[in-house]
């Protein structure tokens, strides 16, 4: 994500402007809007003219601004779909009218919001910068397919995807995914680089990484060549990424990390429902009153929530009062992991 400009005050009004610019920053955007913020951007609209024969319909470029209502994503036309009421007065669309914003890549919008609460603020670091705060960097390998992912403490993004046969002779040494590695892979930040592959394309890509960072003394490679792990998968598509998670050595190497304690704790909960259901509430109200007796361990709280359209309700999910009574607490908010 591409933010243009920033004039907002932590835990006030302000707004953002800012430009998408792959698919994963779409969906950022998806979570961070909400029902009663406003967006402004360029649409197009059909408007009637007044001619010699009678009313011709024409469509022009606009600049509306309108109260969100509605929020739509298209994950496969990469769309964000955005209903409301018409806020900026227009001599095409009357104040009130109804109009949808259609966010796509490459175009500029910006968002306004009453209060840009902690949470707010944390997705909009992570999609304006998603390296700086990744634990996990996973290269997600099979024939032809190379998928490079960043797994942050409440988002996963897709940094490349590589399409590129691998040629029996030569191997992956004329694919150009250690290019694609070296780019995107920060060891100063993550903690572990994990390529996964179903066979034995992970096996053949690390030998070739090691060879190439010998050869042209690739220092980050050499001095954490301990630090890339190769785990088995069924597939180098996306939804693999779950069988990289719950791989027992990456977990130890993430173990005390957001995105482990996610995963760590959304099986505890179905293991305790099944084996101690007294002891697992779920539900606003069951949740709450164990809050208030003082006895939550650990506390997950879903994207629904965050989104909330009622800011009273995202501010006290938000407080203090939550985390701190919860030391173990592991907010599952993105539903990209």
């Amino acid at each position: 994500m591409k933010v243009v400009r920033r004039d907002l005050v932590p835990n006030g009004p302000g707004s953002v402007k800012m430009i998408p610019v792959d698919s994963d920053d779409l969906w950022s955007v998806y979570n961070l809007i909400a029902t009663g913020d406003s967006v402004m951007a360029r649409t197009v609209r059909k408007v009637l003219r007044e001619t010699a024969g009678g009313r011709d319909a024409e469509r022009v470029i606009l600049k509306l601004e309108i109260r969100v209502e509605a929020i739509d994503y298209d994950k496969e036309g990469s769309v964000l779909r955005i209903r409301g009421k018409n806020i900026l007065e227009n001599e095409h669309v009357k104040i009130g009218a109804f109009h949808t914003l259609e966010l796509e890549l490459q175009r500029p919008f910006v968002l306004r919001k009453e209060i840009w609460d902690s949470l707010a603020l944390d997705i909009l670091q992570q999609a304006s910068d998603p390296g700086a705060s990744a634990d996990l960097a996973v290269v997600l390998m099979q024939e032809g397919l190379a998928n490079i992912l960043l797994v942050g403490k409440s988002m996963t993004s897709t940094r490349s995807r590589i399409e590129t046969s691998i040629p029996r002779k030569h191997g992956p040494a004329i694919a150009g995914y250690e290019k694609a590695f070296l780019k995107h892979i920060d060891f100063n930040v993550v903690r572990c680089a994990v390529i996964a592959s179903p066979g034995f394309t992970k096996d053949q890509f690390h030998r070739h990484l090691l060879l190439e960072a010998e050869r042209r003394q690739l220092r980050p490679i050499i001095e954490n060549k301990s630090r890339i792990i190769l785990v088995h998968t069924s597939s180098g598509y996306k939804h693999s990424l779950r069988e990289v998670l719950d791989a027992p050595n990456v977990m130890n190497m993430i173990k005390d990390t957001k995105a482990a304690q996610e995963v760590r704790a959304l099986k505890d909960f179905f293991s305790m429902l099944s084996n101690d259901s007294a002891r697992a509430c779920y539900g606003p109200k069951h949740v709450e009153i164990a809050h208030e007796r003082m006895a939550v361990q650990t506390l997950l709280i879903t994207d629904d929530l965050f989104r909330n359209s009622d800011i009273a309700t995202r501010q006290r999910i938000g407080t203090a009062d939550w985390y701190c009574s919860n030391p173990s607490f592991p907010s599952s908010r993105s539903g990209r992991h």
